[in-house]
C-alpha cells in the first residue's frame, strides 16, 4: 500500500456560528439531575467578564467590566475553556471564590452564583438586552435549558430591538440557516455597524462567497478586518487567508503569516495550521520545520472544550512519520494521523491504515487497516478505495 502525501491544509474562508461566552456553567444535585445552569450574571470574552447585570453575583461584589478571572477556588483557569468548565462543575447557590485580575493587580472575590434562568428572565423583561440575549444563547445551545430554537429566536430579536448588535448577528444566523439570506444580510450590516464583530465577519463571507450580492472580495477584506480588529479569531483567519491568496489585495505572504499567528493566539486552531504551514515551507518567512511542527502540535491538540483541527493532526503526523522537523518516531505518526482520523479526515484515516497493513512502526493489523481504508475512501479518498477493491480480491 502506498503512503499517501502531505501535508496539506484547509483553503476556504470560514463562516462560523460563535456563540458569545457566557459566565454560567449547569450544575448538579445531590441526586445527579440537571438542578439550571449557574451564572456570575455576566457575558464573557475570553475569561474577561463584560455586560455585568447590576443585580448578579459578580456585581453585586464589586466586579467591573474588564475583570478577569484567573481562578476559581484557587484552581487557575484558562481563558474561557477553563472557566466554562470550572463552572460547570458548580450549581445555583454554591459559593465561590475567585481570584480576579484588574490591571496589574489581583484581589479575591467571594460570590454566590446565581441561576441564569431565575436571574436573566426577569431582566430581559425589564428591557436589559444583554439579558435577552444570554437567555436566547441558553436555548440555543441548551446550556442547562432544553434547547428551542424559536425561543433563541424570540430572545435575540427582543436583544437585537435593544440595541445589542451581538444579538442581531445571532439573529442574522438564525434566518441564514432557516429562509432568508436577504434578511440575514441586513441583520449582519446592523450589528457590524453596531460595533459586533461577528456581524462583521459573517457580513464579509456573504461578500466573499457572493451570497445574495455580487461576489465582492475588497468588501469581504475590509470587513474581515474590522472584525479581526475587535479580536474576532475567524475574522483575523479570514484575513490571512485574503493576503495569502490574494484576494482583495496583492499577495502578501508575511502579513498572511502575521495574521495566521494572530488567528492562532485568539484561538483559531486553523489559523495555527496555515501558520505552520507557512514555516514549514518557508513562505513569507524563513523555513522552520521546528516551528512548524509546535504549530501543528497546538492545532492538533486543541482543548477541553473545542477538538482542534485535524489537518494540524494529519500534518503533525506526516512529519513524524518522515522525521522531519521532529524526530523519525512511526509510533508519534500513527498516533497523530489516528488523531485526524477521529476528528474526520479521510487523509488521516487512510495513512494510519497504511501503517497498520505494513506494520510499520506499529503491530500489523489488517483487518483494522481494510476497516480504515474503507472509511477514508466513504471519505472521498480515492487511492484507499483502490485499496480496498485490492485487498478484498486477495
Amino acid at each position: 500500500m502506498a503512503i499517501h502525501p502531505g501535508p496539506h491544509r484547509p483553503r476556504v474562508l470560514i463562516f462560523l456560528v460563535l456563540y458569545p461566552l457566557l459566565a454560567f456553567g449547569c450544575g448538579k444535585g445531590k441526586s445527579g439531575e440537571p438542578v439550571g445552569p449557574a451564572t456570575l450574571g455576566s457575558t464573557l470574552e475570553g475569561a474577561a467578564l463584560q455586560y455585568l447585570d447590576e443585580a448578579g453575583p459578580a456585581a453585586r461584589a464589586g466586579l467591573q467590566s474588564g475583570d478577569l478571572i484567573e481562578a476559581i477556588d484557587y484552581d487557575p483557569v484558562e481563558g474561557r475553556c477553563g472557566l466554562e468548565r470550572a463552572l460547570r462543575e458548580r450549581k445555583p447557590g454554591e459559593e465561590v471564590k475567585l481570584t480576579i485580575r484588574r490591571g496589574p493587580e489581583s484581589f479575591e472575590k467571594t460570590v454566590e452564583l446565581a441561576n441564569a434562568l431565575d436571574l436573566d428572565g426577569p431582566a430581559c423583561d425589564l428591557g436589559r438586552a444583554a439579558a435577552c440575549r444570554r437567555l436566547g444563547i441558553l436555548y440555543a445551545t441548551g446550556a442547562g435549558v432544553p434547547v428551542d430554537p424559536q425561543r433563541a429566536a424570540d430572545l435575540y430579536q427582543r436583544a437585537c430591538n435593544r440595541g445589542n448588535a451581538d444579538a442581531c448577528a445571532d439573529l442574522g444566523m438564525v434566518h441564514l440557516q432557516s429562509t432568508s439570506m436577504a434578511r440575514a444580510r441586513g441583520l449582519f450590516e446592523k450589528a457590524c455597524d453596531g460595533g459586533s464583530a461577528a456581524g462583521c465577519a459573517h457580513l464579509a463571507y456573504v461578500y466573499a462567497t457572493g451570497q445574495d450580492v455580487p461576489q465582492d472580495d475588497v468588501r469581504a477584506l475590509a470587513l474581515y478586518g474590522e472584525a479581526c480588529d475587535a479580536g474576532d479569531a475567524a475574522g483575523c483567519y479570514n484575513v490571512g487567508l485574503h493576503y495569502e491568496k490574494g484576494r482583495g489585495t496583492a499577495p502578501n505572504l508575511g502579513a498572511a503569516l502575521s495574521l495566521y499567528g494572530v488567528a492562532c493566539d485568539l484561538g483559531s486552531y486553523l489559523g495555527c495550521t496555515n501558520q505552520g504551514f507557512l514555516y514549514e515551507k518557508g513562505l513569507g518567512t524563513s523555513l522552520d520545520s521546528a516551528r512548524a511542527a509546535e504549530l501543528y502540535r497546538r492545532a492538533c491538540e486543541g482543548n477541553p472544550c473545542e477538538p482542534g483541527d485535524p489537518i494540524g493532526c494529519f500534518n503533525l503526523g506526516v512529519m513524524y512519520r518522515d522525521g522531519y522537523g521532529v524526530g523519525l518516531d512511526k509510533s508519534e505518526a500513527a498516533r497523530y494521523v489516528g488523531l485526524s482520523c477521529d476528528k474526520g479526515n479521510a487523509f488521516g484515516c487512510a495513512n494510519l491504515a497504511d501503517l497498520l497493513y505494513a506494520g510499520d512502526g506499529v503491530a500489523k493489523d489488517e483487518k483494522r487497516a481494510l476497516d480504515l481504508f474503507r472509511q477514508a475512501c466513504e471519505g472521498g479518498h480515492a487511492v484507499s478505495c483502490r485499496n480496498v477493491e485490492s485487498i478484498e480480491k486477495r
